[in-house]
């Protein structure tokens, strides 16, 4: 039988020979080594995404806004005649009666204006008093008596233009309110033009928010709205008062206004307000989680579907608004899809996923 080892025998003499052998048997071995195949790295399993069936909505009645509170309305205050502030009366945030004097001005120059006013109108006075008895005896012509009748007309209306704008040096509010900004102190000279105060008017509430362009159409005047306040943890009825009828050019949306009473002034201007507004959106309209909606490179909705093969594909969309816990929205998707919620940030078209879990919305 025929053994299949080789054994190579060598006879050293010297220890010289004996570390040439050995180099040589080195050399062989790594040429023995290279020639051997290098095995391909394992691919990179494909990362992992949770994602969320689309569902329809089977009431898309209850439509939610975000939105800020406003005032009913507000109100510029300002001198009417120029001066020096001498004295401000009242602060930011402070509420003010009807007529209460809000600022004053440096008064004397009008003062001494209304008393020589006031000196010419007197001696007018005198002068009538004078020639009117002359006149009924026809003792005076009547081009004189017109003459000193003008005069005395001229001197009482500069009499009461100069006393008015000694009135005009207190700045006094028109209307109940509250003082939402003070522009003046002691000492800044005041311009009619500048307003010096501006006052709000909050018995009266609005909550502003955007409204889709698709659904203006749906909501009207006087539609019932719940205002949700998180800063108070209050809710409240309001109505529909104005929508208005130019779109935003960036957004496509035109602000909606609802009002509601304030009697016991614990809303303020700028609050945060959750609306909800009760509407026949006359669209079916799907819904996602709000997670599952993103944005595209140029600013559009959009939404991220796992193929059957497990690869994405991604699809603008409409959104239309809130419904419930989703987000509503109308094409681009159809019921059954499956959209990704998270996972991975760097999301692709055709980039292979691995579905971690399955949420199933209730309709």
């Amino acid at each position: 039988m025929t053994n299949p080892s080789v054994i190579i025998s060598i006879r050293t003499e010297s220890p010289a020979e004996l570390g040439l052998f050995q180099r040589f048997v080195g050399m062989l071995g790594c040429l023995v080594c290279a020639c051997a195949p290098i095995s391909p790295p394992s691919p990179l399993p494909p990362p992992s995404v949770r994602v969320a069936a689309v569902a329809q909505s089977q009431s898309a009645r209850e439509l939610r806004l975000s939105g800020t509170l406003d005032a009913e309305h507000s109100t510029a205050l300002s001198f009417a005649v120029l001066g020096m502030v001498e004295q401000v009366y009242v602060q930011e945030g402070e509420a003010v009666a009807r007529g209460q004097a809000l600022a004053r001005l440096s008064s004397r120059s009008y003062a001494d204006a209304v008393g020589l006013a006031k000196a010419t109108a007197d001696r007018a006075e005198d002068g009538y008093r004078r020639l009117a008895p002359m006149h009924r005896n026809q003792t005076v012509a009547d081009v004189k008596m017109v003459e000193v009748e003008t005069g005395l007309q001229q001197a009482r209306l500069s009499l009461s233009m100069a006393q008015r704008n000694l009135d005009d040096t207190v700045l006094r509010a028109p209307e109940a309110g509250i003082v939402a900004r003070r522009n003046v102190e002691p000492g800044v000279a005041a311009l009619p033009a500048l307003p010096a105060f501006v006052l709000v008017q909050t018995k009266t509430m609005l909550a502003t928010a955007p409204l889709p362009e698709m659904l203006v159409a749906r909501v009207k005047k006087g539609d019932a709205v719940r205002v949700n306040v998180a800063a108070l943890g209050k809710s409240y009825d309001a109505t529909v008062r104005d929508i208005g009828v130019v779109a935003d050019p960036l957004t496509r949306t035109y602000t909606l206004k609802a009002a509601f009473p304030n009697p016991n002034g614990d809303l303020r201007v700028g609050m945060v307000a959750d609306l909800k507004v009760t509407v026949d959106t006359g669209i079916t309209s799907l819904v996602v989680p709000p997670e599952a909606v993103r944005v595209d490179e140029a600013g559009n909705p959009c939404v991220f579907v796992v193929n059957p093969a497990h690869t994405l594909t991604r699809r603008q969309v409409q959104v239309l608004g809130f419904v419930g816990e989703g987000t509503a929205l109308t094409g681009g998707v159809a019921i059954g899809d499956w959209v990704v919620t998270s996972g991975t940030p760097m999301l692709a078209e055709g980039l292979a996923v691995r579905i971690a879990d399955r949420t199933v919305q209730a309709e």
